[in-house]
C-alpha cells in the first residue's frame, strides 16, 4: 500500500514537473497586443519635456484622458481599430496657450503574430495633420507601426 502511494505520489510529480516544462515553452508573446504608436517630444533637435499636459482622444470611449496635467517627454497615443482615422488633443494648461490637435488616417492590418499570441492589428499610417500652436513639426519616420516599443511619432515643439 505504502509503495502504490510513493508511485502515485512520483507520477503526480512527474506529470506536474511536464505541464510547467511545456506552458512555460509557449509563453514567448511580450510587449503589446496591436501596434501603439510612441511619441516624443522634441525641441532644436533634443529631448524636451512638456510641463502641465493634458493628452486626450476625440470621441474616444468615455473621453479619457491618456495623461492629464503632467510632464511628458513621451507619450503612446493609441490608434482605434474600429475606424480609419482618430484625433488627440494636447492641452497645455497654460494661460494664452491654444491646444493643438493631431489627426491620423490609417489603414488598419490585422496581423497573425503565433498561435500562442494569436492575432494582433499593425497600422500603416496614410496622413497626418497638426495645428501648429505649440507644435513646430511633425515626423514619422516609419508609417508602419507595428508592436515594436520604439518612438514612432517626432513631435517638434516651437
Amino acid at each position: 500500500m505504502v509503495k502504490s502511494l510513493k508511485h502515485i505520489a512520483l507520477l503526480a510529480l512527474a506529470v506536474c514537473a511536464t505541464a510547467v516544462a511545456v506552458t512555460s515553452c509557449n509563453d514567448n508573446c511580450m510587449g503589446n497586443s496591436s501596434g501603439i504608436p510612441l511619441a516624443a517630444f522634441y525641441e532644436d533637435g533634443q529631448s524636451v519635456s512638456v510641463l502641465n499636459l493634458t493628452v486626450y482622444g476625440i470621441g474616444a470611449p468615455n473621453d479619457s484622458a491618456i495623461i492629464r496635467n503632467k510632464a511628458a517627454t513621451q507619450v503612446y497615443l493609441p490608434l482605434r481599430t474600429s475606424t480609419p482615422s482618430c484625433e488627440y488633443v494636447l492641452d497645455y494648461n497654460t494661460e494664452g496657450m491654444p491646444n493643438d490637435t493631431i489627426t491620423f488616417n490609417y489603414d488598419i492590418i490585422p496581423y497573425f503574430e503565433s498561435r500562442e499570441c494569436g492575432a494582433m492589428y499593425n497600422f500603416d499610417i496614410k496622413e497626418f495633420a497638426y495645428t501648429q500652436n505649440a507644435i513646430d513639426s511633425i515626423s514619422i519616420p516609419n508609417s508602419m507601426i507595428t508592436n515594436s516599443d520604439v518612438v514612432t511619432i517626432k513631435i517638434f515643439m516651437k
